[in-house]
């Protein structure tokens, strides 16, 4: 195709589009990611990039293109350790939020530097690479290349997503891709089409953003099934049973508990982590959830931590001014994302990370641990100031359609005179009778409001969740907590089983922190209580000695979500009747996903090149011509080689010509494609691969 010259309207065209695309691809890592760049530097470097890298198009030349990326190289380098401190900061930033989601992902990078430098230094190949589509017939796959890493970053992790940047970001490349077979033509074109398409495209963006707007926004299902799939274990000793396993890791249930699907509970005797600590021990604590919405915990969001700064970690705040330093010795049967601990820590570990206030991340994946913590819990005093005003905003959060009928029970209870944590958690003891069978609570039920006023039957999650929202309805700032129940005697090494695992609640006292209460019955404790690690594993040693972390079974759910992955996992493979009878393990059906891709590889193939050559076959002549025009183009870009000036002028008389061609002339194209596909048939294998299945040439 001749190249042709730039217009006004098409080197506008190509500035708008190259600089939403970086500006849209900043500012969704910058707010994602919390990384507190300044917008309007942000949107300077991607209207000189937009400016920029047109201007650069203007000349089919590469010299000013390679001189003007010689020139931001030269600047970097001029400023390589203001950079250098930016690239670490932005990825000690992502590394965290990915590190506290996927166990295997190591936390990298310094805090500190300016992002603004690297965000606009992103900008610039963004710009250039959408103005280089835009102006000179690129392939909007390069577009699409590009901006990936940005979406699958945001879309990956993140659960308060920038969603007004995202949408802009996918609009433009939408608007892209649906220009595409008209920019290959003619660019200009593709130009005059883009105007006609921007004002249908701004609508769009601004009604999905009304829509949608971000406070709605939750991470996508997929996104946690890609890292259930990265955190898989492939067991070769049960294959009659399961064939894929996932250990304990880091999955939805660790920032959420979705309590409508919590039903009969079933009891495996897996075992999880063993342990041994100076002094009995009542809880090994996991992780905490501040937020009861929709028959969901789920945690406090992380935009809320952003601003705020304690004088001390609010986890160490009951092990301070201890006067017996005690040691807790954990080994974990897989590698867990969480770090399980007492009460009353004395520090926080230098392989462990503080997650807000919620857990202790187990930020070097070590299956084995040793934690210090006091037996004597000291008062904090001022240093919690900080912190109870942060706890007294969003611990108290209670669902404004269960606020009167929380109350109504208290007074019918007589316990708005007592204002007790302690009462209300003996209360609720009393109150319910734990039976493992409860079914799941009935469609359009408020978990608590039935369990308190309906079943009054439940596990450790129905306990615990009631009785943290009725002690928030009585001003009592409180949490629902998740870990293990075990009782053992000091100094001996115990095991903990997923039969272990449990909730229980946190009440807060001001200047102290966070004490534990356990509403669930005393009997329901004892059932589970863990038994030293010598007698279960001389009683239930597999025959082929395999050790209990390698026994694959499906994920359950357990009283309380305590091994990440349990809550959502155990509901999801039983049924919710008193039955608790469990349905087959479909879960082996992810090893067809890599035959499943191949096949639709090849059907993808067949269908585009069934169309292509029907397109060629049938029709007409000029349409088939310009379909073996577009298709000679596609085959003469991966051989190197230009087509023949004739070729073009039949291309150009098929468009353009009020006459019909004959087939002799047909014939000419349809005889340099079969000359090039029969070139591109002698290359490598390699090569051929990519261009049979991925390009479909041929």
């Amino acid at each position: 195709m001749r190249q042709e010259k730039m217009t006004l309207s098409l080197f506008l065209m190509g500035t708008l589009l190259a600089g939403l695309v970086a500006l849209a691809a900043q500012m969704c890592l910058n707010e994602a990611f919390s990384l507190g760049a300044d917008p309007r530097l942000l949107i300077t470097a991607a209207v000189a990039g937009g400016l920029g890298a047109t201007a650069l198009m203007c000349t089919r030349r590469m010299w000013p293109s390679l001189a003007a990326a010689a020139g931001v190289a030269a600047v970097a380098l001029w400023q390589a350790g203001t950079v250098a401190s930016s690239f670490l900061g932005i990825l000690r930033a992502v590394s965290e939020l990915f590190a506290a989601c996927y166990s295997f992902v190591p936390v990298l990078g310094t805090a500190g530097g300016n992002p603004a430098w690297v965000l606009m230094l992103l900008a610039l190949p963004l710009a250039w690479v959408t103005a280089w589509v835009v102006c000179r017939e690129g392939s909007v796959a390069a577009v699409f290349l590009v901006s990936a890493p940005v979406l699958l970053l945001c879309l990956m992790i993140v659960d308060v997503a920038p969603v007004f940047w995202l949408v802009l970001l996918t609009a433009v490349l939408l608007l892209l891709l649906l220009t595409q077979s008209v920019r290959t033509n003619s660019s200009r074109e593709g130009g005059r089409l883009s105007w006609w398409l921007v004002l249908p495209t701004v609508i769009l963006v601004a009604a999905i953003t009304v829509l949608w707007p971000p406070a709605d926004y939750v991470r996508a299902d997929w996104s946690d099934t890609l890292q259930t799939l990265a955190e898989a274990k492939l067991s070769l000793q049960r294959l009659g049973t399961t064939i894929l396993y996932r250990g304990p890791g880091w999955n939805s249930s660790l920032k959420t508990v979705d309590l409508s699907v919590v039903g009969p509970r079933a009891q495996t005797g897996r075992a999880v982590l063993s342990y041994s600590a100076s002094t009995k021990l009542d809880y090994l604590r996991g992780v905490s959830l501040g937020v009861y919405e929709n028959n969901t915990w789920s945690a406090i969001p992380q935009s809320d931590y952003t601003a705020q700064s304690f004088a001390i970690q609010p986890q160490l705040s009951l092990g301070l001014n201890g006067d017996r330093e005690q040691y807790l010795q954990v080994t974990t049967y897989a590698s867990l994302p969480v770090l399980y601990t007492a009460y009353g820590l004395s520090e926080i570990p230098d392989f462990g990370q503080a997650v807000d206030d919620a857990y202790l991340a187990n930020r070097e994946n070590r299956r084995e641990y040793q934690i210090s913590y006091n037996v004597v819990r000291g008062d904090a005093g001022d240093a919690l100031d900080a912190y109870d005003a942060f706890v007294y905003e969003h611990y108290l959060q209670i669902p404004k359609e269960l606020q009167e009928p929380l109350e109504e029970i208290l007074d019918a209870a007589g316990l708005r005179a007592a204002s007790a944590a302690e009462a209300i958690a003996a209360w609720v003891r009393e109150l319910g009778t734990y039976d493992l069978n409860t079914p799941a609570v009935p469609a359009g039920e408020d978990f608590v409001l039935y369990f308190l006023t309906q079943s009054q039957r439940g596990y450790c999650v129905h306990f615990a969740s009631a009785t943290v929202l009725l002690m928030r309805a009585l001003g009592i700032p409180a949490r629902y907590v998740t870990g293990y129940a075990v009782s053992g005697a000091a100094g001996e090494s115990q095991l903990v089983t997923e039969d272990n695992a449990h909730a229980w609640v946190e009440y807060y006292v001001s200047g102290v922190g966070w004490v534990p209460v356990d509403p669930t019955p005393a009997e329901a404790l004892t059932a589970t209580e863990p038994e030293k690690e010598e007698e279960v594993q001389a009683t239930t040693e597999p025959e082929e000695e395999t050790p209990p972390q390698e026994e694959p079974a499906p994920s359950e759910e357990p009283d309380t979500p305590e091994t990440p992955g349990e809550a959502e996992g155990m509901s999801g493979s039983q049924t919710h009747d008193s039955s608790s009878k469990e349905q087959p393990d479909l879960r082996w059906l992810w090893l067809l996903t890599l035959p499943g891709a191949a096949g639709l590889i090849w059907l993808r193939r067949v269908l585009v090149l069934r169309s292509r050559l029907e397109r060629c076959r049938r029709g007409n002549p000029n349409r088939r011509a310009l379909t073996l025009w577009r298709w000679l183009c596609h085959l003469s870009k991966a051989n190197g080689v230009p087509l023949d000036e004739s070729l073009y002028a039949l291309a150009e008389k098929a468009r353009f010509s009020q006459h019909t061609l004959t087939e002799e002339e047909l014939q000419l194209l349809q005889k340099a494609r079969n000359q090039r596909i029969e070139v591109l048939r002698t290359r490598p294998w390699r090569i051929q691969l990519w261009d049979r299945y991925g390009r479909v040439l041929y």
